[in-house]
């Protein structure tokens, strides 16, 4: 596969997200400059958190359930 640069968040989501409206997350890569969780929303959008928020890192441990639950 052709080399294409990484997805890098730049900013923070402000608040936290509501868990109902999530539906996946992954991390950016070691390579961009700030760490973020990127959460994929139900409609579609892909908002960046910062992984040392509690409520990001409970998030992720949900979601992470949830996925073990359907596989």
């Amino acid at each position: 596969a052709p080399y294409s640069p990484s997805e890098c968040c730049f900013h923070y989501v402000k608040g936290a997200l509501r868990l109902a409206n999530l539906k996946d997350c992954y991390s950016t890569s070691r390579e961009c400059f700030f760490p973020a969780i990127v959460f994929k929303t139900k409609n579609g959008t892909k908002v960046c958190a910062n992984p040392e928020e509690p409520w990001v890192q409970r998030a992720v441990g949900k979601l992470q359930k949830r996925k073990e639950l359907r596989a």
